[in-house]
Order: structure tokens, then C-alpha cells, then sequence
């Protein structure tokens, strides 16, 4: 992606952001995104999408990427589960759900802004994502 449109999605990006995006985690009971800007070139850093997502009560979580046309393009994943920050990894216990979105992963989505959209009991966090490739 030439560096002008790079600038121009991060525009639309914060453009089209709902203000609770800009929250910090503990202003949304401590569910947050983690990186908004993702770049998925296989350096190690920030090659991913991840939504930390506080869950005490190990409620059912529904993570979803979806395309400027609306159209579903992911699930996200379970990353990992963990006690607190920095995260320690246990997976199988913790009140945080580590939601990941790899835009490698299958078809490859292009470069440009998408929506997500985690669900969790009666709350739904939303806010875009910018892919730069």
C-alpha cells in the first residue's frame, strides 16, 4: 500500500471510529482493543488483531470482522485466556479472553478498514481496524 492511501485509511479509520473505541479499558469494564492499526507483514509485531475481552462469569463470546460492505469476512479466535496484565497465558482459566483476528489466516483480506463487533452477554463492543499491507 503506497504510504498517501496508508495515511488515508488510518483518516477514515478514526474518522468512522465510535467514541468508545477511544475509551480506555477500564472505562468499558476493562474490554478493550489492544491494537487498532495491524500490519501482517510476519515480523512478530502487530501481525494480528487482538481484543481483550474481560469475562468473569466465562460467558459465551461471539467476535466477528466484518468488511465496509458489511460482509462478514472473520470469526475471531480464542488466543488465549489470562489472570491479568501483563497477561499470563493459562488458556484453560482466567477473566480475560484474548480475541485474535489474523487477516493472513485463509483468504487473505486486503488492505483497508473493517468493523469488528465482539458480543458478550447484553454488551456489544464495536470499532474499526485498519489493516496496512
Amino acid at each position: 500500500m503506497k504510504p498517501c492511501k496508508a495515511v488515508l485509511c488510518l483518516l477514515a479509520a478514526l474518522a468512522l471510529a465510535p467514541a468508545a473505541a477511544f475509551c480506555s479499558a477500564s472505562a468499558l469494564g476493562r474490554s478493550a482493543a489492544l491494537n487498532r492499526l495491524v500490519t501482517p507483514n510476519s515480523d512478530g509485531r502487530n501481525d494480528t488483531f487482538i481484543f481483550r475481552c474481560y469475562n468473569p462469569r466465562d460467558a459465551a463470546v461471539d467476535a466477528k470482522v466484518y468488511d465496509l460492505s458489511g460482509r462478514e469476512v472473520a470469526q475471531m479466535r480464542l488466543k488465549q485466556r489470562s489472570n491479568g496484565t501483563p497477561p499470563v497465558p493459562d488458556n484453560s482459566s482466567g477473566e480475560f479472553y484474548d480475541l485474535e483476528w489474523d487477516p493472513n489466516r485463509g483468504e487473505k483480506s486486503p488492505g483497508g478498514v473493517y468493523v469488528y463487533q465482539v458480543r458478550l452477554e447484553e454488551k456489544v463492543y464495536k470499532g474499526t481496524v485498519v489493516i496496512i499491507r
